[in-house]
């Protein structure tokens, strides 16, 4: 179980930390000489809607803020992702916000950038083998697993007048530190009555790159073993809205209505689904806050050379010794059908866009 203490993003992060945002500069070269923090933002794939909002609303603090910024996609592949980060090391940036498209992969990265005096932030998702990390910048990924389980225990409660039924179980992409959380954290809240027999995993897999088609395989089956076995399919514990969307591709928008499906990220198609009554739920946080404070924190350690974070999360060293990591943790809730105004009145989407697709 991941190992952290105070949570909430800090408020004094978001609103206070750039003062004098020209100040002290890093060891890198290259914004020296305009007085401006130049930081650089490493994302790992657009495939997910929400690696690109979280980049404009970076993007827009940069700017609100007066920091200059270069950014780049690895598009799913580490190795692009490693010489993006070199490119944006030789332009002089004196920080970088990099989500991983691998954690254990990205160790280099985070030793390129510290060998030439750069702060590193893993955001979103935990950069492993590496003792160098000054910051980690991420959403509670175990309460956000927990709330997708927590929501499938009481809807199979409500359903059968106990907790009982059939489930398929989908993960993340192995090689996302996060994915382990979201499942530890799902299935937490279903393991006694799994371990009692009340309910039954039809399948249990891994989704690699955490493609919606890894889910549609995975979906189709167990459809395969639940119509062999005569036995009805209650719900899919999945943990993104993109993995959602593949297992609703293989039952079906007849059967996805019967059926408990969690997603995480509110994407507008997600959201869409979840008026529609095809998935049940999302979890919702604003990543766009995330996002914004990932930026205030790369200036303040530029600036004042150290952070103070909320706490901490366990992380890897470069000898697979488990080590604290300094972290700041956001949390979030679940929309659904009857709360959806929760994520236009935040101006994640507007209700014309999600709206607009019924």
């Amino acid at each position: 179980m991941k190992k952290f203490f105070a949570i909430l993003l800090a408020s004094v992060m978001v609103l206070g930390l750039l003062s004098g945002c020209g100040a002290k500069q890093g060891a890198a070269a290259g914004s020296a000489d305009s007085g401006k923090i130049k930081i650089g933002i490493s994302m790992p794939t657009y495939a997910e809607e929400r690696w690109s909002v979280d980049e404009e609303a970076m993007k827009a603090e940069c700017e609100k803020l007066g920091i200059e910024c270069v950014t780049a996609c690895a598009e799913g592949d580490s190795n692009k992702q490693k010489d993006q980060v070199s490119t944006m090391i030789a332009q002089g940036i004196q920080a970088l916000i990099i989500a991983p498209n691998d954690g254990n992969a990205a160790a280099a990265i985070v030793d390129e950038c510290k060998a030439k005096g750069i702060y590193v932030i893993s955001y979103d998702r935990m950069i492993t083998g590496t003792s160098k990390l000054d910051l980690y910048i991420t959403f509670d990924s175990w309460y956000q697993g927990n709330l997708q389980g927590n929501f499938i225990k009481e809807g199979l409660e409500k359903k059968y007048g106990e907790v009982t039924g059939n489930i398929i179980v989908l993960h993340g992409d192995p090689g996302d530190s996060c994915a382990p959380l979201y499942y530890g954290g799902g299935i937490e809240p279903l393991q006694e009555y799994i371990d009692k027999g009340a309910i039954n995993v039809i399948s249990d897999n891994e989704c690699i790159g955490w493609q919606p088609s890894e889910a549609t395989k995975h979906t189709e089956n167990a459809m395969a073993i639940a119509a062999s076995e005569g036995i009805e399919i209650d719900a899919v514990l999945s943990p993104n809205d993109g993995l959602a969307s593949g297992a609703i591709a293989a039952l079906g928008d007849e059967q996805a209505k019967k059926t408990l499906i969690t997603g995480m990220d509110c994407e507008v198609a997600a959201c869409q689904r979840i008026l529609a009554g095809t998935q049940s739920m999302a979890v919702f946080g604003d990543s766009r806050d995330m996002g914004r404070s990932a930026v205030n924190a790369a200036a303040t350690l530029v600036k004042d050379g150290k952070i103070t974070p909320d706490g901490t999360m366990e992380g890897v060293d470069e000898n697979g010794k488990t080590i604290d990591v300094p972290a700041v943790l956001v949390t979030c809730e679940y929309v659904d059908k009857d709360n959806m105004n929760i994520v236009w009145e935040s101006g994640y989407h507007t209700e014309a866009e999600i709206k607009g697709g019924n």
